[in-house]
């Protein structure tokens, strides 16, 4: 009989050759001039394999496994369950129109950002990629069958966003690599016409007939809970903490603006404080300057270890994906690669706006809400967390992760680092407030547009009128908590269970508790379910 481990290696290369901008993404790069198949036998097929890999784990005898074996065989069948539930119950790739024209952008934007390799051979493989566009999107028009109208609209944005990224990608390459450029040209006008007709199709076709439905309802959001992040709760129970988590914020809310004057309602103090943010041409090095500042403060508090060799680079967000990142968002180093430099994206103020618009768009950028997010993302947030998880020689454990104890953990660091004196302006701890009354409404939205309790016009008013999000950016929030069910609710739900598991290591440490050693400790292993760090804590 096969060893686990065995079955563990032969399961990622397979995965990798199935899907070679997932193999890109984790950094392992054999597969690099390769885009992803996305025809129906062919997914039945890799699907197929997965249910025989879930057998074989499933034959394993539990005594043959030491602890450490038994915690990762539990990892790796949940992630092959949780797939085969999204190819074949969910069926992402039958309704969501934005999956194709981000899968070919991505694909080459990863090839094109992370310098793994000479621009030249990275240059190569976006050329092969870029090739196999007019495929990808032709399949995908096959593929897209009775498609939520948001799915839709999102598509026609996404694709939208591939031409730019395109338009802007091709000429630098071509300066570049001069040798391919009649050849990128060539590429890169079929990939346009494929596009075009990819939009048209959209538009003209599939919009006209396509539905509201975008809910995964309760059996799978449920289904999602369990395994995914191996929570103790069902939907109803979240929703309930959910509800618990937005009052107690509320409460500190109102105690914090009281501190700052007692004359004015919360939220008029903070609509006074978004009138100070920087210029459109200072927002990037604004987020360097306190990205550098979070991590000079770690360091001289001795907070937790910074592993050598990381890097983060704050960048302006692809164009591909500022359709649903309206204010900043992270991408980590690959698993795989030496080099571990993170990308911080920052979504730029588009010229062609107006005045007006441009305002709104800045007034989600203030100056006391920036060092929040720094440390969000960066340091000890995001950033920190995954460098050190890349750097474990359990090649599952890098790979294999929830998104609640990831979102749970930088949500955590905003408090910690709060109480540990990072900021101490009452206009930040107001904002940092204010952004976890959003996490704490990300909970109830969640499980109300997945249980089909809630739509997406009273989920855009709820961000609105209770976290009093601008219109523009409660509308791109909910738009990627309609295809991404479970994660809106890891922000508050991952931090209660870190306070509640930093709560009891700290009794059984007692007197020998010490900050450091438990964040350490905590990320070691992983950003793996907190109820597997509990149990090997002994907790």
């Amino acid at each position: 009989m096969p060893r686990f481990a065995d079955i563990a290696e032969e399961y990622l290369e397979f995965n990798w050759k199935a899907s070679p901008l997932t193999a890109t993404y984790v950094g392992i790069h054999k597969y690099d001039h390769e885009l992803d198949d996305v025809q129906p036998d062919f997914i039945q097929d890799i699907t197929d394999q997965r249910k025989r890999y879930l057998n074989e784990l499933d034959r394993i005898p539990k005594e043959e496994l030491n602890d450490e074996e038994q915690i990762d065989r539990q990892l790796l069948r949940n992630e092959i369950a949780s797939i085969i539930v999204d190819y074949e119950q969910i069926g992402f790739w039958k309704t969501h129109a934005a999956y194709y024209p981000r899968l070919c952008a991505h694909s080459m934007f990863l090839l094109f950002v992370r310098e793994f390799a000479p621009l030249s051979e990275r240059t190569s493989a976006i050329l092969s990629r870029l090739r196999n566009v007019p495929r990808v999107l032709e399949d995908g028009k096959r593929n897209l069958a009775d498609c939520p109208r948001l799915f839709v609209t999102l598509g026609i944005q996404m694709t939208d966003g591939c031409v730019s990224f395109i338009e802007d990608l091709i000429p630098k390459l071509c300066t570049s690599v001069p040798a391919l450029k009649h050849e990128l040209e060539a590429a890169s006008g079929k990939a346009f016409r494929a596009l075009q007709d990819y939009r048209q199709y959209l538009e003209k076709d599939l919009l006209p007939r396509s539905t509201g439905e975008f809910a995964i309802g309760p059996e799978l959001f449920n289904f999602k809970l369990k395994n995914d992040h191996m929570l103790p709760y069902d939907a109803q129970e979240i929703l309930e903490i959910g509800h618990i988590m937005k009052k107690r914020t509320e409460d500190a809310i109102r105690l914090a603006a009281h501190h700052i004057d007692t004359g004015r309602t919360w939220f008029e103090i903070v609509e006074a404080i978004k009138e100070q943010h920087p210029e459109p041409s200072d927002l990037l090095q604004t987020y360097k300057k306190e990205m550098e500042s979070a991590r000079n403060f770690i360091l001289q508090k001795d907070l937790v270890t910074v592993p050598p060799g990381e890097h983060l680079d704050v960048i302006p967000t692809p164009s591909f994906s500022r359709p649903v990142i309206p204010y900043a968002a992270y991408m980590s180093p690959a698993q795989f690669e030496k080099q571990q430099k993170g990308h911080f994206y920052v979504t730029l103020i588009e010229k062609n706006l107006s005045d007006r618009e441009k305002e709104e768009i800045l007034r989600g950028h203030p100056i006391f809400g920036i060092p929040v997010t720094a440390l969000h993302e960066g340091y000890p947030g995001h950033h920190l967390q995954l460098v050190i998880a890349n750097k474990l020689h359990n090649k599952l454990r890098r790979l294999l992760e929830t998104t609640v104890f990831i979102e749970g953990w930088a949500l955590y660091c905003e408090e910690m680092m709060y109480e540990a004196g990072f900021y101490s302006d009452p206009r930040s701890r107001l904002l940092q407030l204010k952004d976890q009354l959003w996490r704490a409404c990300r909970v109830i939205i969640d499980v109300g547009l997945h249980t089909k309790k809630m739509s997406y016009e009273e989920a855009v008013d709820l961000l609105v009128n209770d976290a009093k999000l601008e219109r523009v950016h409660a509308q791109k929030e909910v738009m990627r908590y309609t295809y991404t069910p479970s994660q809106p609710m890891s922000y508050m739900i991952g931090k209660k269970q870190i306070l509640e598991l930093k709560s009891d290591y700290q009794k059984k440490q007692g007197d020998k508790f010490k900050l450091k050693e438990f964040h350490d400790s905590l990320l070691n292993f992983g950003s793996i379910p907190i109820c597997l760090i509990r149990k090997a804590l002994g907790l």
